[in-house]
């Protein structure tokens, strides 16, 4: 019966984040699709550049302790109220911190206009230091319902504001007032659904506990964000604003359906894997079947993605944006393995051995570091060339602890995935043939998506898929509800 239970949670989760990261998707895609013709690759880059400064300032705000607070089994109301005092005060102090540093953040890229810029943005880390404790709650207690609903909301909000700034010529300006408007919708939403108001209540025993946890998850996560976001810094500090811009576009379109993904199997699985992290086996077994059925759906959409991306972009967003293509084409493929590299820390997660994420993360980003910085000297493209190959590096070494401690490894995970990926490949060949007849991109587009859909099902159907009855099974099983 609790397996029952979980499975129930598990698919119900899923489907509310699969509803609303589809909702998202349609939403950013179309709103960014008509921001993208009206502001310029330079205007894109102007934030991207910032990304990381906000991207570390915002890791140190949560410090790994909402993931603790996931793993603690006797969580208490002074445990929460301690970690929304420690991220209210550290998003402020990050935020005092770039305040006073902006002046030299935009001395370093050589653009006045990144002390402003950086000033507005850097609001979001304030914002999101006071919402993240509540966002949490709802994730422990399994409301994903509520956290579907105000991201929809908010992205839809924010997209609209965005649009009217754009649409006023103010340039980069509508993408740093989309970005907090969007956030502070979420705070205020989040704030509203969760139901917990915060305690002027810091506990220092409760603390030392959870930074026990946490303060490994933050440095392993200080790391991966560093990098994650170091590809733009170099781009804009050695290349110019519009190959940030470039960069940042095609990075963008073959993340969205990944992270869609990793929001699925990491988000809803990690509070549920939690709840059995003592049974090894159960665990696994349910680590198995959370991980294929998301990639059988994923895996088509990012090999589709890198056939059409030639014909998809300057369709979608003008052909000023052409440079773009290469870098997503490259990238759709590379974060093939990004879901599981991430799945596999997930099963050290629940079990709380952050030791092993952090040992992980001092090993594989050195070379990580190595490979971006000896691509530079031959360009942006062979950066992005570099970068696909830390992804199967990284899913090489996030794979040994799994099959270590559960006897998973990273043949098996392949293994169990090999059906996918001959599927995608027929799929990939139909979709190449079905364009050479048509010489109009958007000819081509109409005929190649759909091909690519049918062929993926039939080839799904003849070699009875366990992945697309399971997916047949969760569709009827709600329909009938």
């Amino acid at each position: 019966m609790e397996d029952k239970g979980l499975k129930s949670s598990a698919v119900s989760g899923a489907i509310w984040t699969a509803v609303e990261k589809m909702v998202c998707q349609v939403v950013q895609f179309t709103i960014g699709i008509i921001l993208s013709r009206l502001l310029s690759p330079s205007d894109y880059g102007v934030v991207a550049m910032l990304a990381i400064f906000i991207a570390i300032a915002q890791t140190f705000a949560d410090s790994g302790l909402s993931n603790a607070l996931i793993q603690k089994k006797d969580r208490t109301d002074v445990d929460y109220s301690t970690i929304f005092i420690f991220n209210a005060i550290v998003s402020v102090s990050f935020y005092a911190i770039l305040y006073v540093a902006s002046p030299y953040i935009a001395k370093f890229y050589g653009m006045p206009i990144l002390e402003d810029v950086t000033r507005v943005v850097a609001l979001s880390i304030i914002i999101s230091g006071f919402t993240t404790v509540q966002s949490t709650r709802l994730r422990i207690n399994l409301q994903f319902r509520k956290l579907s609903i105000v991201t929809m909301v908010s992205m839809l909000f924010s997209g609209v504001v965005g649009l009217v700034c754009a649409f006023n010529g103010l340039g980069v300006w509508s993408l740093v007032i989309q970005t907090l408007s969007g956030q502070i919708c979420t705070s205020l939403g989040v704030w509203f659904l969760s139901k917990w108001k915060p305690r002027l209540l810091f506990s220092y025993a409760s603390f030392r506990k959870l930074w026990k946890v946490g303060s490994n998850l933050l440095a392993s996560s200080l790391i991966n964000t560093i990098y994650g976001n170091l590809y733009t810094l170099v781009v804009g500090k050695f290349f110019s604003g519009a190959d940030a811009g470039y960069y940042n576009r095609g990075n963008h379109y073959a993340l969205l359906p990944v992270q869609t993904v990793q929001d699925m199997a990491i988000k809803i699985n990690y509070p549920i894997l939690a709840k059995i992290q003592d049974d090894d086996e159960r665990l696994i077994n349910a680590y198995k079947k959370l991980m294929t059925v998301p990639l059988y759906l994923l895996y088509p959409i990012l090999v589709g993605l890198s056939v059409v991306a030639p014909y998809l972009i300057p369709v979608m967003i003008g052909e000023k944006w052409m440079p773009c293509v290469p870098i997503l084409q490259v990238l759709s493929l590379a974060y093939m393995l990004s879901p599981l590299t991430h799945l596999n820390l997930n099963l050290l997660y629940v079990k709380g051995r952050t030791d092993l994420v952090l040992k992980l993360e001092c090993i594989k980003k050195p070379i990580a570091f190595l490979i971006l910085f000896a691509s530079i000297p031959f360009g942006l493209i062979w950066m992005v060339v570099g970068k696909a190959l830390y992804e199967f590096v990284a899913f090489s070494f996030n794979c040994y602890y799994t099959g270590k401690m559960y006897g998973y490894g990273e043949l098996k995970q392949l293994k169990s995935l090999l059906p996918i990926l001959c599927n995608c490949a027929v799929m990939a060949v139909v979709i190449y043939v079905s364009m050479l007849f048509f010489s109009s991109p958007v000819l081509k587009l109409c005929v190649a998506i759909p091909m690519g859909v049918i062929s993926y099902i039939l080839y799904s159907i003849i070699t009875k898929d366990e992945n697309f009855n399971e997916v047949l099974r969760i569709v009827k099983g709600k329909m009938g509800k």
